[in-house]
């Protein structure tokens, strides 16, 4: 404890330290430049107070602890926690009301835990998916199997489509498939989608989703030239990832999960499978695993092609009770 604390000292001691040479600088600079730095002076200390409050929070100092630094709110985003931070002093531009200032991704430290630990957290993956889906803005309620092919100008599947529930029936998304001549169609682009099914869903072609999050009742594809930026994909029949596919996040089931022919799932990412017995999570055919892979009463089975990162460096889901780690900062 007390080296993560001595260790963060000459760094916070190194922001003063710039702040104050910027600050002193200014009184010399013309009108408009002056306002350009004092902007830059401006954010620098608004990174720096989020940082230091973050930092706080790791060292679980309560909140209030040390004087002017912000509040850290905090909720769950998929697999992992959400760290978020608003501006101390309120500016034209970061003012009351206009969203949070930083926002940091926040994981477990590796650590072992038993069969009913992973059944539990597991569990709760699964229902906070589904109850996100389900509690959507602009949910679409449907009946029987559904198609689709197309996605329009703003990145939409077909009449808008961001968020869809299927009641009995299969979901199929054929998106940016061959065409008639058999040539592979320029890439598209999906921001977001979502879908709660009551049956067997497939996602192939050519298009890259920003975030993609499926629960389905039966059994979850994925397949051909498909990415996403981020994944929450529960399958309870199972879950296939296979060929040029490309994904980062959670995949979930309570039978088998498969990722093989070069599919490669990018750090930090999570592959639980978890049943009563015999359920497995394979590895095979060149596949690239980045992440923590584990079927806690049943196998992980994997091939000598396969890429597995080493599991002291992946980060646990939410429900896991160990050490956090921040591993994403982003200004919003």
């Amino acid at each position: 404890m007390k080296s993560v604390r001595g260790s963060a000292l000459p760094l916070v001691l190194g922001v003063l330290l710039v702040l104050s040479i910027l600050l002193t600088s200014m009184l010399r600079l013309p009108g408009t430049l002056r306002r350009t730095v004092s902007l830059v002076a401006n954010e620098t200390q608004e990174m720096y107070l989020a940082e230091s409050a973050v930092l706080a929070k790791l060292e679980n100092f309560p909140e209030g602890y040390f004087a002017g630094l912000p509040a850290v709110e905090s909720r769950i985003l998929g697999p992992w926690t959400q760290w978020l931070t608003r501006p101390v002093r309120k500016t034209e531009k970061y003012s009351v009301g206009r969203g949070f200032y930083f926002g940091f991704l926040v994981g477990n430290a590796y650590a072992r835990f038993g069969t009913s630990e992973w059944a539990r957290c597991a569990v709760a993956l699964e229902r906070n998916l589904r109850e996100r889906i389900l509690q959507a803005e602009g949910l679409k309620n449907v009946s029987g199997n559904r198609r689709f092919f197309k996605v329009d100008s703003s990145g939409v599947i077909d009449g808008g489509i961001t968020a869809l529930n299927v009641n009995a029936g299969d979901l199929t998304l054929d998106l940016g498939g061959d065409d008639a001549f058999g040539k592979m169609p320029e890439r598209l682009s999906v921001r977001l989608f979502m879908a709660n099914v009551e049956g067997n869903v497939k996602i192939r072609g050519n298009v890259h989703f920003d975030t993609l999050r499926i629960y389905s009742t039966g059994t979850v594809l994925l397949q051909g030239n498909v990415s996403s930026d981020f994944v929450e994909i529960f399958g309870l029949s199972g879950v296939n990832v296979e060929g040029n596919v490309l994904l980062a996040g959670v995949i979930l089931s309570k039978q088998n999960i498969e990722i093989s022919g070069h599919a490669e799932a990018h750090f930090p990412s999570v592959a639980i499978a978890v049943g009563y017995r015999g359920n497995s999570v394979k590895l095979s055919e060149k596949s690239v695993f980045e992440g923590l892979a584990i079927a806690p009463s049943g196998i992980v089975d994997r091939d000598s092609s396969v890429v597995l990162l080493d599991s002291s460096k992946t980060l646990l889901p939410f429900c896991m009770d160990s050490r956090k780690v921040v591993f994403e900062r982003r200004r919003l």
